[in-house]
Order: structure tokens, then C-alpha cells, then sequence
């Protein structure tokens, strides 16, 4: 019995999907049944699991360059047709995606309808959670710190006075 190549193992498992808007040609879709936790495919090779959309990538275009991963330009995780795939660095993964700090980064105003794209209204701090900066709209800031001062300050009360007569020099 002929062993089959992992190549034509590979090819075997994935189907054409849809064409996405912006691209030439269809998804590759991996089936469900390999599909890790979070949604990417699995392939077995050489004793051991590897992401199914890094081998189509490898095995096409060659290694993966260091310090580089792979961005679905299709943004679905199944996907492994190779030309859906492109290897930016991880600020611009993250940034090219629907994920909370994408949507915060592409946010133009705050909750409160101030312009973020102001420079004079942004605060730009740099935490160490935050290595490339974290927004802050000032004009809430200013808000917050009042609404935070305001139970601390003691009441203004009108203090009763008396009158004296004036004293007169002698």
C-alpha cells in the first residue's frame, strides 16, 4: 500500500469556501473536526500537531520570517489558502482585527462625544500594560476628578455676623 504524502494529505482535507470582499480568490476552509480552541486549523505531521495555516504558508511561500505571524486578510481562522495570508508583525495583527483593542484604536470619539483625534483632548500615557500608549480623552478626566472632589469638599455656609458700633478715636 502506497503511503500518501503529507502534501496531498493536506490538499485532501481542505474545501474551496466564499470569496471574501477585497480578495481574488476563495477561502480554503479546514474542517471542523481539526480545529483548535480557538479556531484554527490543526494538521498532523511528523509526530506532533502544527497550525494548519503556517504549514500552507511554509510549504508555498517558505518560513515564516522572524518576528513575523500570519494575519487572515480573509479574517477567517480556518482559513488556509496561502494567498490569504500575510506576515506582519503582532501591533499590526492586532490592529487589523475586530478585537476590543482594534475597535478602541479606530474609536474617533469618547462615550461622552469628545474627538479623540484631537491632540489637544488625548492624553497619551504609556503604562507598562500599555508598551505603545493608552488614550485618555482629557475633557473626561476633568470630569471624573471634579465628580471625585466635589464629596470632599466642605459646604460653603454663610457665617452669621454681628454688627458692633465703630469705635470712635478718643
Amino acid at each position: 500500500m502506497a503511503r500518501i504524502s503529507p502534501a496531498e494529505r493536506f490538499a485532501a482535507k481542505a474545501t474551496p469556501g466564499p470569496v471574501p470582499a477585497g480578495l481574488a480568490t476563495p477561502c480554503q476552509l479546514w474542517p471542523e473536526a481539526s480545529l483548535d480552541r480557538d479556531g484554527y486549523g490543526r494538521f498532523w505531521i511528523d509526530g506532533r500537531y502544527v497550525p494548519a495555516h503556517r504549514y500552507a504558508y511554509e510549504q508555498t511561500r517558505g518560513p515564516i520570517p522572524a518576528g513575523l505571524e500570519l494575519d487572515h486578510l480573509c479574517t477567517v481562522r480556518r482559513c488556509v489558502a496561502n494567498d490569504h495570508l500575510d506576515p506582519v508583525d503582532h501591533r499590526t495583527n492586532v490592529l487589523r482585527s475586530n478585537g476590543p483593542a482594534a475597535v478602541n484604536a479606530r474609536r474617533t470619539k469618547c462615550k461622552a462625544d469628545h474627538d479623540l483625534t484631537d491632540p489637544a483632548n488625548v492624553h497619551v500615557s504609556f503604562p507598562p500594560s500599555h508598551p505603545n500608549g493608552m488614550r485618555k480623552c482629557r475633557a473626561c478626566a476633568r470630569d471624573r476628578a471634579r465628580r471625585t472632589r466635589e464629596p470632599q469638599l466642605a459646604p460653603v455656609a454663610t457665617l452669621p455676623t454681628r454688627t458692633t458700633p465703630e469705635r470712635t478715636a478718643a
